[in-house]
């Protein structure tokens, strides 16, 4: 009965370990896979931490300088940080730190690169592919791999004896670089060489400065960087610029370009060079386009329109005269006319008509400035018909409604 339990469990093992090793020997192709995919993009990004990213020189960096300064990142084309950067353009003693795969640059940019230069400045390329408007200024011609470039691993070869027994480094796995076929040797240095012996890190003397050209910008990844001892190629690379530069610039716009920049810049053009934010600016557009379909029908009915408000009193006291007119109630409708007459009196002149004797008489004549004769031929009038017992004639009513007139037409 043990002997059984003991074959069981012997049969698992060995079916357990066979799984194993078939489970290894999948993931070992997938991750082999992976890891190639991932060597293969290179952003050369200051912020990126994979093995094609710039984070660890971008680290290292400023400990290599008498300053220790950290870099500046730079977000934009060279001429508007150029004329912009009153640091970047009055001092001598700048360096500026451009890389990327394939560099696209306007005239105007590589004519401002030289210039900057020419002042007493370094620039520092490092680039597979550089544009043709800097290499005609450079008086270079640059050659490549093609497609075998993958079949090459990245080296790099320091030509000056002082480094030995440092002067190679190399790591399996990412391209090679570009190398040069012609250049101008009045004033160009071949200071590195590749896998096999041609050219590809070069100084250009500019005046009083420099343009420094590496043609194998992998060796600056963190894939490359990060294996033993190469971060020793990062200190070799830079040992030949100005050790007591004032400040370092680090470029973040020429790798994010595909294709030759005008020159005229636009903020958008920082903000399209990232596929996340150009993804989110026409999400927006299009989530704006449906929002105005959709909400710009009508969701309430229409409003009838209504007729304005038409101011009837006119209408009605004139009616309502006509009514007394035509009963020849003529008394009644003079006692209405003196008493509209008098609370006009009392709204506009402050005057009480309580008793509207000879003081009320010249101070209604002062306020309204209306001879005091018509005053009292009013204020007459008034007495008569409320002294008298018998009802107005028409004539008499027709006058005295003339009088109450044009004191209302002539008052001020």
């Amino acid at each position: 009965m043990k002997s059984k339990y003991l074959y069981i469990i012997i049969i698992a093992a060995i079916i357990l370990i066979i799984f194993w090793i078939a489970a290894v020997q999948f993931v070992k192709p997938a991750n082999r896979e992976i890891e190639e995919q991932e060597l293969l993009k290179q952003t050369f990004s200051y912020k990126d931490k994979t093995p094609g990213g710039c984070y660890a020189m971008f680290k290292a960096m400023s400990g290599l300088f008498y300053y220790e300064m950290k870099p500046q990142v730079v977000t934009k084309p060279f001429t508007r940080t150029f004329t912009k950067d009153a640091t970047l353009s009055a001092t001598n003693y700048n360096l500026y730190m451009l890389v990327a795969d394939k560099l696209y640059t306007s005239e105007e940019d590589a004519k401002n690169m030289i210039k900057f230069a020419s002042a007493g400045n370094q620039l520092f390329i490092a680039t597979n592919h550089p544009d043709s408007f800097l290499t005609n200024l450079l008086h270079i011609d640059v050659d490549n791999e093609g497609f075998f470039q993958f079949a090459v691993n990245a080296e790099q070869h320091f030509v000056n004896k002082n480094l030995a027994p440092d002067t190679a480094f190399m790591r399996a796995g990412i391209k090679g670089g570009s190398y040069l076929t012609r250049m101008d040797t009045s004033r160009t240095t071949i200071l590195g060489t590749d896998a096999f012996n041609r050219p590809n890190f070069i100084r250009v003397t500019v005046d009083e400065g420099a343009v420094f050209l590496l043609l194998q910008p992998s060796v600056l990844t963190n894939y490359f960087l990060m294996k033993e001892r190469n971060m020793v190629a990062l200190e070799r690379l830079l040992s030949y610029t100005n050790l007591y530069t004032d400040h370092v610039y680090w470029d973040e716009f020429y790798k994010y370009q595909h294709y030759r920049q005008s020159s005229d810049f636009s903020e958008w053009q920082v903000l399209m060079r990232y596929p996340a934010m150009r993804w989110a600016l026409f999400l927006a557009v299009l989530l704006l386009l449906i929002y105005i379909l959709f909400e710009s029908k009508r969701r309430q009915r229409v409003i009838p329109e209504k007729n304005i408000l038409v101011n009837n009193s006119l209408e009605f006291v004139d009616a309502l005269g006509q009514l007394y007119y035509q009963q020849h109630n003529n008394k009644n409708l003079a006692y209405k006319i003196i008493l509209q007459w008098q609370e006009f009196i009392r709204s506009k002149y402050y005057l009480n008509t309580n008793v509207m004797d000879a003081a009320f008489a010249n101070a209604l004549s002062r306020k309204a400035v209306m001879p005091l004769e018509h005053v009292n031929s009013i204020l007459g009038d008034i007495q008569a018909i409320q002294l008298s017992d018998m009802n107005l004639s028409d004539e008499d009513l027709q006058i005295f409604y003339k009088k109450i007139q044009a004191f209302y037409i002539n008052t001020k």
